[in-house]
């Protein structure tokens, strides 16, 4: 129960520096924050292999997601002038982190596709709500295809990453000297 704590903290922390960097104009610094909080996470855990593999898997299909939804007008995000690439670092820092929460924080969704896909409608436009408050991103034009694009698209991808993480490794997650 501890490490699944320790988890979340880590993962709240870090999507705080990424989207409050993004927010304030310091992203390069909020997404570097964040790393070092993914570094942690690695150095405690004992699978880093499995971790690593669902961090990748993660970071390709947010890029893929968000620069969809980006491309579509659905959500822009908040970026440094001259950053060369389509989506922020931070954003893919984000996504990274999401995934250390899938064999800790959120290994109760294990199996449980149909409640991954009800957290997802829910949580993915909840998440990005905060982000546009905070400053990081923008809605499009039209709120309402915005956030029931971004429910569908989440209702999809948390059931894909709960599968993907039963794939690397099924067993939930341990810290090294830690419950």
């Amino acid at each position: 129960m501890f490490a699944k704590m320790i988890n979340l903290t880590l993962y709240q922390l870090g999507w705080l520096s990424c989207v409050l960097g993004a927010g304030q104009g310091f992203p390069r610094s909020g997404a570097l924050v964040a790393l070092v909080l993914v570094g942690v996470h690695l150095l405690l855990a004992t699978e880093r292999v499995a971790e690593l593999r669902l961090m990748v898997a993660a970071g390709l299909l947010g890029a893929l997601v968000d620069g969809a939804q980006q491309a579509l007008g659905v959500v822009t995000f908040k970026v440094e002038p001259g950053w060369p690439l389509w989506l922020p670092a931070w954003i893919l820092v984000v996504w990274i982190q999401f995934a250390t929460l899938f064999r800790f924080a959120l290994h109760w969704l294990a199996g449980r596709y149909w409640l991954a896909a009800f957290f997802g409608l829910l949580g993915g436009p909840f998440a990005y709500w905060s982000g546009v408050q905070l400053g990081a991103a923008q809605f499009g034009d039209n709120l309402l295809f915005s956030v029931l694009s971004l429910a569908l698209v989440w209702a999809l991808v948390v059931p894909l990453l709960v599968w993907l993480s039963s794939r690397f490794k099924p067993r939930t997650g341990r810290y090294r000297g830690l419950a």
